[in-house]
């Protein structure tokens, strides 16, 4: 092992060691037990203890966003220990839990208020259009490992779910400012929030401007072309959101009800490689949604919910544009009876896609374009789960449950889970579990097509279908992806101040896409450490290990690839420290092993670490003034790349915030 690795281990492992004994009034003021009574819901469907979760389950609350100083939802996923981040350029992220790293990671899911945020086009999500100002989320709920028998086909290796916080949580105003460099360029942010009646509303708007990267090596990069490493790359970008949310009282006779309405626009470029040369290309997205929930309390502890969501992205490149409208439908029922806990629903999703070749490229025929043939198409998803959980008596909980799905490449398919949960009683729980879970194919997997492709090319493109230039690479035909997770668990209160998390896994994956040059993944297991220390009511250490190997296999030119695209080892230290009651200091400390990349030039990217560091002072009750810098210690860290287009190194970033918040 790396001595690099020797310091924040024994911060994070030996902690208890080292810690004085606190006394009896410091232990009232320590926050370990609320950190383990955070509500979760996204792992059982239903409210509980974090700690009661038998999957591995981590929570960022609010106060850690706000300490964070992070401006950007995906930088904040960062913190989520076994979740892989990787920055590609100024505006594009790779994330991924136990699986390969990708711009659309195909297995993760993402929830916003239970609205889901899936790409069913490609896959994954694209996070550049789900950013959220940090302050209006209450906690992030990130489940690492497969949640389909619950939430559905994607749910493969992993769940994040963000909640955003009740508008009677918000009332009055707030504006925040903040200028910097190597990330964040200038944001402004600007939220009120009041009384309609028994109801609250809130509304909130921001824009931002985002700084470009920088140019790295070309042994780091997909362009070989001679340049200057370090010069400016063109991947800047300009984003705004306006959110408005209402809010009945939860007591409201009748059901409490919550709405949502939103709208978020980007303009951000990168410059892709057309006959091994960078050019530009802008991209852009404006995304609307209309979203509603309603619960409704019921006699002998049942409880309904109803959710409802519409939404409607456009967007495009000089590749390809499509413009996309889902709509998904959710309803919950649950309930107890005796010793046993149930909830079952029904759900339907319906999707849309209208793939065009695109209208803005500066140099038509559109050179290098894909898309879908036919130009339109949609799919509809029905579906039905149960889960049960019941208690055996001496602290053993049995939890069972299956979600079937109909779709266009699904017939009713089943992802079943059993899971045991044992809390024998001195302040810890024990918990394993087996799951089969789905990945749906994309609708580029099933359509996919190329265009302007000359007919001489055409056998060497792999066309299933080839008319005036029209290449049709995609298979109506292609199954779902299939998984299996075995999985154990371990989660402890050693001491008032000390906490151990420790999951184990084993993945194994089957019936993947075999079009050449697709990645086929064959199996991942690993072991992942959380732990979190509080020696007194001003520090907070938390610290993580992950260790994940395995291989994704790739076939095709170039010939075989067996490797993890994932760093095999990986770990983090967060250190939160309150020297007075109007100053916060918070440290954060990652370490990634070597990764290997699809590339067969470059192979390998080396491991690097990240350092950020935050001050934050409150000269007076409502007014908070800050000084983030992130990625201190290294100015140029290549976190990602993609083949075809240009990777920009990220920078080291500066960025100074006002925030007014009248008490």
């Amino acid at each position: 092992m790396s001595p690099r690795w020797v310091l924040p281990i024994a911060l994070g492992f030996g902690a208890t060691a080292a810690q004085a004994q606190p006394s009896a009034d410091e232990l009232l003021d320590l926050e370990l037990q609320q950190l383990l009574e955070l509500p979760v819901s996204v792992a059982s469907r239903g409210e509980q203890r974090s700690a009661d979760a038998a999957a591995a389950v981590f929570v960022i609350d609010q106060a850690t966003l706000r300490r964070s100083g992070i401006q950007r939802l995906p930088d904040a996923l960062r913190l989520v220990p076994g979740l892989h981040v990787g920055k590609w350029d100024g505006n594009k992220w790779a994330i991924a839990s136990r699986n390969a790293m990708s711009r659309f990671t195909s297995t993760m899911l993402l929830l916003v208020d239970g609205r889901p945020a899936y790409t069913p086009l490609f896959g994954g999500v694209r996070w550049e259009t789900f950013d959220l100002p940090i302050d209006e989320i209450e906690r992030i709920e990130v489940v690492r490992g497969p949640g389909g028998p619950l939430w559905g086909a994607n749910a493969v290796d992993g769940i994040i779910s963000i909640v955003t916080r009740r508008s009677d949580a918000t009332l009055g105003q707030r504006i925040a400012v903040g200028l910097g460099e190597g990330d964040v360029e200038r944001f402004a942010e600007a939220r009120t929030g009041h009384r309609l009646g028994d109801w609250t509303w809130r509304l909130g708007l921001r824009w931002m401007d985002s700084a470009p990267g920088l140019l790295p090596p070309i042994g780091q990069s997909a362009w070989t072309a001679p340049r200057a490493v370090g010069d400016e790359g063109r991947d800047e970008g300009r984003f705004r959101t306006a959110m408005l949310r209402f809010d009945s009282p939860e007591d409201r006779p009748g059901g409490a009800l919550t709405a949502w309405l939103g709208h978020r626009e980007g303009r951000f470029v990168d410059q892709r490689l057309v006959g091994g040369l960078p050019r530009d290309n802008l991209n852009w997205f404006d995304l609307d949604y209309a979203a509603g929930e309603w619960r409704r309390g019921l006699a002998d502890g049942q409880a309904l919910a109803l959710r409802a969501s519409l939404q409607r992205l456009d967007l495009g490149d000089a590749t390809l544009e499509d413009t996309q409208r889902v709509v998904d439908v959710d309803l919950q029922h649950s309930g107890t009876h005796g010793r046993h806990a149930w909830t079952w629903g029904l759900g339907y999703n319906h999707y849309r896609s209208d793939t065009r070749t695109p209208q803005r490229s500066a140099t038509p025929p559109c050179t290098g374009c894909f898309g879908a043939e036919p130009r339109i198409g949609t799919d509809a998803k029905r579906s039905v789960f149960a889960q049960t959980q019941s208690d055996l008596g001496r602290g053993w909980t049995l939890i069972a449950g299956a979600k079937v799905e109909d779709s266009r490449s699904m017939d009713w398919d089943t992802q079943p889970t059993v899971r045991l949960r044992w809390q024998p009683g001195f302040g810890g729980t024990f918990w394993g579990g087996w799951t089969q879970a789905l990945r749906s194919s994309t609708r580029l997997e099933r359509d996919g097509a190329l265009f302007n492709v000359p007919a001489n090319l055409a056998p060497a493109f792999g066309c299933r279908r080839y008319e005036a230039g029209t290449c049709v690479i995609g298979n109506p035909a292609q199954a779902p992806w299939q998984v299996e997770v075995a999985e154990l668990g371990w989660r402890q209160q050693l001491s008032p101040a000390f906490s151990l998390d420790a999951t184990a896994f084993k993945s194994r994956y089957a019936d993947l896409a075999t079009i050449p040059g697709s990645r086929v993944r064959d199996r991942v297991h690993g072991v992942e450490l959380v732990t979190q220390w509080l020696p007194s009511e001003r520090w907070s250490v938390d610290a993580s290990l992950t260790w994940h190997r395995g291989r994704d296999r790739f076939i095709g030119q170039p010939g075989r690839i067996d490797a993890l695209f994932l760093p095999e080892l990986s770990g983090q230290v967060h250190v939160q420290w309150s020297p007075a009651d109007a100053i916060d200091v918070d440290l954060r400390w990652w370490r990634n092993d070597d990764r290997a990349t699809n590339s067969a030039r470059i192979g390998v990217l080396p491991g690097e670490d990240r350092i950020d560091l935050r001050l934050a002072w409150r000269p007076s009750p409502g007014w908070e003034t800050a000084l983030a810098i992130g990625n201190a210690n290294d100015p140029r860290a290549v976190e990602y790349l993609e083949s075809l287009r240009v990777n920009t190194a990220v920078p080291r970033s500066i960025t100074w915030s006002v925030a007014w918040s009248p008490p």
